[in-house]
């Protein structure tokens, strides 16, 4: 992973790494609080990405899931604060940060990445509601989808 991320120092490298967990905790905390099955959900999808990416970003993802992906994404969600609108916050402020990271790499790299995590606020939020878990968007959730924070590449 580390070659289309060469041009990055360590903080970038690890917002870009944390990215698709605060994607996830950012669309699962909007509509209320996050559950053990959204957070198992977010793990998963993540999961998948290591092989249903086919393109370079798919590497990023197989270092994310390397060490205990369940114990990241718990302690980033510890970090984000103790309710909803604190987590959103916070997710959406580290994304943000993600503005001045993008035009750093590789414009087809970054565009990718920024689809990928986009594809993960999808899967998201039709895991969080609906019939069973699956197939209904809130409409908080469809306001972050195309994940405004983060600017077009």
């Amino acid at each position: 992973m580390d070659f289309p991320l060469r041009n990055l120092n360590d903080t970038e490298k690890q917002s870009m790494m944390n990215a698709p967990i605060h994607v996830g905790l950012l669309i699962g905390s909007v509509d209320g609080e996050v559950s053990k099955k959204e957070l198992d959900r977010i793990e998963g999808i993540i999961k998948t990405k290591t092989f249903s990416e086919d393109n370079d970003v798919h590497y990023l993802y197989v270092d994310l899931v390397k060490d205990d992906l369940s114990g990241k994404i718990s302690t980033i969600f510890d970090t984000l604060g103790n309710t909803a609108e604190e987590r959103v916050n916070a997710a959406t402020a580290a994304l943000k940060g993600l503005n001045s990271i993008l035009p750093k790499l590789n414009p087809t790299y970054a565009l990718q990445f920024r689809d990928s995590l986009h594809d993960i606020a999808v899967e998201v939020a039709k895991a969080s509601g609906g019939i069973f878990g699956m197939g209904s968007i809130s409409e908080e959730e469809k306001e972050l989808l195309n994940l405004p924070m983060i600017d077009k590449v």
